[in-house]
């Protein structure tokens, strides 16, 4: 069965009224963007296997703090643990590397990507970062013939 050529001009009148109406905030137009141009093949998928803000279980929320927020992620060589603070300026990301190991994190968020290494006992920090999408790419340290590791994206 094919459209009928009412059905197409029909369709393109409501894109057009759509776009003039309604149309697609150029922030989220440019994160679809930098979220394509950010792939990686190569890398390593880290599943989410943790989130404080989804976890309902009533010791969690006794030991969380307003404004805090924990994520895990895990592949099957490691886990990153983060923290995320919110602070007057923004939020600030503080994270753990297990089994410890030096690394190059980057941070991705909407502003760009901030860069930090993880020391030798595998932490790592990033201040003042913009509200919005975050995700975290660990690159191994040099000679380290490991892919990069890639999170998830989460709002932060």
């Amino acid at each position: 069965m094919t459209d009928a050529p009412d059905d197409n001009s029909l369709e393109q009148e409501l894109r057009r009224v759509a776009a003039r109406l309604d149309p697609v905030p150029p922030e989220v137009a440019q994160a679809a963007i930098d979220a394509f141009s950010w792939r990686d093949i190569d890398a390593e998928l880290a599943e989410l296997v943790f989130d404080s803000l989804l976890n309902t279980d009533e010791a969690t929320l006794v030991r969380s703090s307003p404004g805090r927020r924990l994520v895990s992620f895990q592949t099957p060589e490691l886990t990153i643990d983060v923290e995320v603070t919110t602070t007057a300026s923004g939020r600030d990301v503080m994270g753990q590397i297990t089994p410890p190991q030096r690394a190059t994190v980057e941070i991705r968020h909407r502003a760009g990507v901030a860069s930090t290494d993880a020391d030798e006992q595998g932490s790592f920090r990033s201040a003042s970062l913009q509200t919005g999408p975050m995700s975290l790419r660990v690159r191994p340290a040099a000679g380290d013939p490991r892919p990069p590791i890639v999170t998830d994206w989460l709002s932060i």
